[in-house]
C-alpha cells in the first residue's frame, strides 16, 4: 500500500512538473511570436528612418521639427527593441516555476509595449512620407 501511494505521489508530482514546463513554454512561445512580428516591422522602421534623415537635410524649419520628432519616435522604438533583445533571457536556469511565469509574463507585456511603440511610430512616419509623395 505504501509503495502504491509513493508511486501515485511521484506520478502526480511528475505530471505537475510537466504541466509547469508546458505553461512556461506556452508563455515563452507567445513572447517569441510577438518578437518575430516586431522584427518584421523593423525593416520598415529603418526604411522610413533613412528617408526621413534624407528629407531632414533639405527641409524648412517647420518640416524639420516634424521630421525630427518622427525620427526621434523611430529611434526610441528601435532602442526599446534592442534593449529588450539584449536583456531577454529565456533560460533563467535554476529558477522556480513561479519566478519563470512572472518573468515570462512580464517579458510578454514588455514586448507587447515595444510592438505597439514600433507600430505607432512606423504608421506615423509612413503616413507622413506618403503625404509628401502626393
Amino acid at each position: 500500500m505504501k509503495k502504491i501511494f509513493l508511486l501515485a505521489f511521484a506520478a502526480i508530482a511528475f505530471a505537475a512538473c510537466n504541466d509547469s514546463k508546458n505553461d512556461e513554454k506556452t508563455v515563452l512561445n507567445d513572447v517569441i511570436k510577438i518578437h518575430d512580428t516586431v522584427m518584421a516591422h523593423s525593416d520598415q522602421l529603418m526604411h522610413d528612418k533613412m528617408k526621413l534623415d534624407t528629407l531632414l537635410k533639405t527641409a524648412d524649419d517647420t518640416a524639420k521639427t516634424k521630421i525630427s520628432l518622427l525620427i526621434s519616435k523611430l529611434n526610441n522604438a528601435d532602442g526599446q527593441m534592442e534593449d529588450f533583445m539584449q536583456k531577454f533571457d529565456p533560460e533563467q536556469k535554476g529558477k522556480s516555476h513561479d519566478y519563470m511565469m512572472n518573468y515570462l509574463t512580464a517579458q510578454k507585456i514588455r514586448i507587447h509595449a515595444v510592438d505597439s511603440m514600433i507600430n505607432s511610430s512606423v504608421k506615423e512616419s509612413s503616413e507622413y512620407l506618403k503625404h509628401l509623395k502626393k
